[in-house]
């Protein structure tokens, strides 16, 4: 597997906080122009943009298989993609994100931030016509940027700068969680090959936030505390977030975002928060939590009591093996979630 690195040589020569600076389009010999961006962003760089190497497209095998190596411990954090083939998958986040932030794969485009708490997938473009690579960061948030040179934030997806400027690209279904939990939901999905356990070497996540991300950050939306961990949905133009970092146990809350009735499930053991459609084809879908069932189906629908695991599947009573559609949601911290999102509502984080 080899470490996909995108240069930019002319970008090093930028000063670290770029008011009024300078992106990249990609010319004919694979390297930069450069072209204008507004001063508003408040962007900041890393001096060395090619510190991060992303990956492309790593050796896949399974969860089951790569989990008997006994590399991955049981509560390494993963991000999960849900509703693909082999039920979807898992990436241990210290095996193969924390040294590379970016991964450009055939199952998707993966993003970690670990300064804002958070790994989010998007559709990879056909044909890879567009690779992504950590670029630095605006308001705090992670940015990333394209092959042609566009600038898009790692949390929502919105290219702000460069020629696909006002596209946003396209969330996949996911969730993060822990290895130990996923692995007992879907031993069977899909893993990256971790080979010898020396080809990705694991590195520690960050416990603290990175110079550059504070120093980016700028008017702090304060209604609750920048570092709290949320579950933040949207639907069309509206956004909610759910403060969930501080919840003991599992909890369901049932609510509506724009026109869209979500349940939104969070499971205390393994820090997971996940939202989905509680429309079922033609049927509205109650949740709640049925403490009397194990830890794989703790999420009981009221109308047909059928039980619900943390990936919106049905694996007993009269739903048996029905989906849940997954609603576009993302867990991370709020500071970073509001930089984004700063129209976005709070709800109150009781069931």
């Amino acid at each position: 597997m080899k470490g996909l690195v995108m240069r930019n040589w002319k970008s090093q020569t930028l000063c670290l906080v770029l008011l009024g600076g300078l992106v990249s389009q990609v010319n004919s010999s694979g390297f930069a122009d450069e072209v204008s961006i507004p001063s508003k962003f408040n962007l900041r760089l890393l001096k060395d943009p090619t510190a991060y190497q992303a990956l492309k497209n790593p050796q896949c095998s399974y969860c089951n298989a790569q989990h008997e190596k006994g590399f991955v411990r049981d509560d390494d954090r993963v991000l999960a993609w849900l509703r693909s083939s082999h039920d979807g998958g898992a990436i241990p986040i210290r095996h193969f994100l924390a040294a590379t932030r970016v991964i450009n794969d055939t199952y998707g485009i993966f993003f970690y931030d670990p300064d804002g708490g958070y790994v989010s997938s998007f559709e990879r473009s056909r044909g890879y016509k567009h690779v992504y690579s950590f670029h630095g960061w605006r308001n705090g948030v992670m940015v990333v940027k394209g092959n042609d040179g566009s600038l898009v934030s790692a949390l929502s997806g919105e290219i702000f700068a460069g020629p696909r400027k006002g596209q946003r690209l396209k969330r996949i279904p996911s969730l993060l969680t822990n290895w130990k939990h996923w692995i007992g939901l879907h031993p069977k999905s899909v893993a990256y090959r971790m080979y010898d356990g020396k080809k990705f070497v694991p590195v520690d996540l960050p416990t603290a936030r990175s110079k550059g991300s504070l120093e980016s950050t700028k008017n702090v939306d304060k209604r609750i505390d920048p570092m709290t961990n949320v579950l933040g949905v949207t639907v069309k133009n509206k956004s909610k977030a759910w403060p969930v970092g501080k919840l003991k146990g599992r909890h369901v809350f049932n609510d509506q975002v724009a026109d869209k009735s979500v349940a939104v499930f969070w499971d205390g053991d393994s820090q997971s928060a996940v939202a989905f459609s509680s429309k079922l084809t033609d049927r509205q879908l109650t949740f709640k939590v049925d403490d009397d069932t194990n830890a794989k189906a703790p999420f009981r629908d009221v109308e047909t009591g059928s039980r619900w695991t943390l990936a919106g599947r049905a694996v007993d009573g009269p739903l048996s093996g029905s989906e849940l559609d997954w609603v576009n949601s993302l867990q991370s911290r709020w500071f970073a979630w509001a930089a984004e999102f700063p129209e976005t509502s709070i709800q109150s984080a009781s069931n």
